[in-house]
């Protein structure tokens, strides 16, 4: 995978590549961002790159060094990962004793950190002195979701790189690419709030049960049916149960009422997020008046916002449930 196969975050695969034209790629890294948004790839990409013996500011894919990082058999390229819900020091020793060490087969070593926010306070300061003053030919990239999470001595020696959520149009693109319709791309993009890797790992009949379930849900709160199902779902259950089933819910009844809008205003139906569902939207689309539906709108959009939050998401849930029957 080159820098040009992974989708978004094209302000983070600039500056990678520009540090590779001018050979000034900082030996100490954090990869930072949501889960899913292409930071491991990235960083194995940049591994590629630095010992890539085609090309000097990317991988060509086609080297012996690239096929062989490629599939994890490269000697200077060394993946360390959480041994359960840590890494720990006895994991560290390998970093300390090869980072001095000069590479065998390639021009770089890189030690690749995944999920570093698991490193305990002691795997971590063990590795403190190779991060402030590593050698020249050697790179140690850590990769986390939680940057919070890393002790701030640690951060400090790195150069930070933040990734974002992957854009919505950018997902259809790369879903597009691997064969799917562009009306299924689109749905697909709606569950996924931004990771790519989620996106790609959906299956289609699975979509569309949680479609129907969003649907029915939805309807029941807008035609005040047994609009009581949504707290029932969400209201009295434990967060990590319902956090992330919750998130897709609202990305779903943020897209019926964009569709709700979308013909309250006459737009073109090949422009609905659920084209499939344009019988159900002109139905549905009657209980809510212009100013209601914008108002639905917005309540979803601040619970999204919330969610993200960490707020008690049973409270959030009885919020917009009375925002929305009321």
């Amino acid at each position: 995978m080159a820098f040009h196969d992974i989708a978004g975050n094209s302000r983070v695969k600039k500056i990678l590549k520009l540090s590779l034209q001018r050979q000034r790629v900082p030996n100490s890294m954090l990869f930072c961002g949501p889960q899913g948004v292409g930071k491991r790839n990235a960083a194995l990409t940049l591994a590629k790159a630095l010992n890539c013996l085609e090309k000097t500011d990317d991988a060509c894919e086609e080297c012996l060094h690239c096929r062989a990082i490629h599939g994890g058999n490269f000697p200077d390229v060394i993946e360390i990962v959480a041994a359960g819900d840590f890494i720990k020091i006895d994991q560290m020793p390998i970093v300390k004793q090869l980072a001095y060490l000069k590479p065998m087969s390639g021009r770089r070593r890189v030690f690749l950190v995944d999920e570093a926010e698991k490193m305990n306070e002691e795997s971590a300061n063990s590795i403190l002195k190779v991060l402030e003053e590593p050698p020249l030919f050697t790179h140690i990239i850590l990769i986390t979701e939680n940057p919070a999470f890393i002790l701030q001595t640690v951060k400090s020696r790195c150069q930070v790189l933040s990734f974002s959520p992957v854009s919505k149009d950018e997902i259809e693109q790369a879903l597009r690419d691997r064969g799917y319709e562009e009306e299924k791309a689109r749905i697909m993009a709606l569950l996924v709030r931004g990771n790519l890797e989620q996106a790609l790992g959906l299956e289609w009949e699975e979509i569309q049960r949680r479609r129907q379930e969003a649907w029915e849900l939805f309807h029941a709160l807008i035609s005040r049916g047994e609009s009581s199902l949504f707290l029932r779902k969400y209201a009295f259950q434990k967060r990590n149960v319902v956090k992330e089933d919750l998130e897709q819910m609202l990305e779903l009844f943020s897209s019926f009422c964009r569709d709700f809008v979308l013909m309250k205003e006459n737009g073109d139906p090949a422009l609905l997020f659920n084209p499939d569902y344009e019988s159900r939207i002109r139905e549905g689309e009657k209980y809510l008046s212009y100013e209601q539906t914008l108002r639905t709108l917005d309540g979803i959009d601040v619970a999204m916002t919330s969610l993200g939050r960490n707020m008690n998401i049973g409270l959030l849930a009885s919020a917009l449930y009375s925002r929305m029957i009321g």
